[in-house]
C-alpha cells in the first residue's frame, strides 16, 4: 500500500471496535450499516458468503487471489459469479478460496471489456459469534489510498447487518487528478454492496 504504511499493521478502521474513533487528517472515513435480514442461519450464510469475497464478486468485480499457501485463483469473470446461478455451491462461495490474513489480491473492476486492477493486501479477518468479516488495505497501484473493513454483525435483537468501514483519499499520480469520479464510484459499490448477501 502506500501511505500510510502502518495501515499495514494495525487497522485502522477498528473493526472490531463498536465506537470507531481514529481518522487520520487527510483521509475521507465512511461508515454505514445495512440490513441484510433476520436469525442466525442468514448470519452463517452470510459470513461464509462474505469470507469468500462474494461481497465484492456479486458487485461486479473479479478478483486474481494470491494465498500465503497457494498461487494464485480466480474468482469471478463477469459468467460465474455465483449471484445468478442459485445451489448451495454458488450462494456460500464453496470451492472459491476464502479470505486469509496476508493474501494480496488483485480486485479486477468490470469496465465493459476493459478491467481495472486494484491491487490490495487483506490486513485482518476477525471471526466471532456476533462478528464476522475482514479488513483490506490498498497497494501502489490502486486508485485509492486506504482501507477497508466489511463487518457481518449479528446484533442480540437477532438481525443482521452489513457495516462497512473505510478511510481513503485518492490515490497516486492521475487518481488525484480523478478524484471526484473515484468518489462517485464508491458511492455506487457501496450500494451494491449493501445488495450483495440478501437472499
Amino acid at each position: 500500500m502506500a501511505t500510510p504504511s502502518r495501515f499495514l499493521d494495525e487497522p485502522l478502521t477498528q473493526p472490531l471496535s463498536p465506537r470507531w474513533v481514529d481518522r487520520p487528517a487527510g483521509y475521507r472515513d465512511f461508515e454505514a450499516a445495512f440490513f441484510i435480514g433476520h436469525g442466525r442461519a442468514t448470519f452463517d450464510r452470510c459470513a461464509e458468503e462474505l469470507l469468500h469475497w462474494q461481497v465484492k464478486i456479486r458487485s461486479g468485480f473479479d478478483i486474481d487471489v494470491e494465498s500465503p499457501k497457494s498461487g494464485p485463483q480466480t474468482q469471478g469473470d463477469g459468467r460465474d459469479n455465483g449471484w445468478d446461478n442459485g445451489g448451495d455451491a454458488s450462494r456460500t462461495g464453496s470451492g472459491r478460496p476464502r479470505v486469509e490474513v496476508g493474501q494480496e489480491p488483485t480486485i479486477f473492476v468490470r469496465l465493459g471489456p476493459f478491467r481495472l486492477p486494484e491491487p490490495a493486501r487483506v490486513i485482518e479477518v476477525f471471526e466471532s459469534e456476533a462478528r464476522r468479516g475482514f479488513t483490506y488495505g490498498t497497494k501502489p497501484g490502486h486508485p485509492i489510498t486506504g482501507e477497508e473493513s466489511f463487518i457481518l454483525i449479528h446484533t442480540p435483537d437477532d438481525r443482521v447487518f452489513l457495516v462497512l468501514r473505510s478511510l481513503s483519499r485518492a490515490g497516486l499520480g492521475i487518481w488525484r487528478l480523478g478524484e471526484p469520479l473515484v468518489r462517485l464510484a464508491q458511492n455506487v459499490y457501496r450500494r451494491r454492496y449493501a445488495r450483495a448477501l440478501r437472499s
